[in-house]
């Protein structure tokens, strides 16, 4: 198996162009390298371009269950895309189609009055809650 990496222009997307014949152990190494590039600060598209390879019928690892579980983390950490195309011109698409989330803060600054106010209500919703389920 052999590849080259092609970047656009804009440095933004990225291509894998993969030639020669493909096992499940270059199956593996395609998404280990994929997954760093699409882990980097400024890559929003990566194209893994297969048509040229001669892949191994027995491979297992270009399914969308495996390119789920590889770059679940790397998609949503950031608006990026994934994209498989195949010798039969199919392809497959991951996509997280978001902006970055901003961070949830665990606290806010309130007065006194105002935590008394919400605590006294919060507890008036579990007391409910129980009497609901009884």
């Amino acid at each position: 198996m052999r590849f080259r990496i092609r970047k656009d222009n804009d440095k933004t997307a990225y291509s894998i162009i993969v030639s020669g014949e493909m096992d499940d152990d270059a199956g593996w190494d395609i998404l280990q390298i994929a997954q760093t590039m699409l882990n980097m600060p400024h890559c929003r598209e990566l194209v893994i371009d297969l048509r040229s390879a001669v892949i191994d019928e027995e491979l297992s690892v270009l399914n969308t269950d495996t390119l789920v579980s590889v770059f679940e983390e790397g998609l949503l950490k950031k608006d990026s895309t994934l994209l498989v195309r195949f010798h039969d011109e199919s392809e497959i698409r991951l996509s997280s189609d978001q902006l970055p989330l901003e961070p949830m803060l665990c606290y806010a600054n309130v007065s006194i009055d105002e935590a008394k106010f919400y605590g006294r209500a919060m507890k008036w919703l579990e007391q409910e809650a129980r009497f609901l389920a009884n």
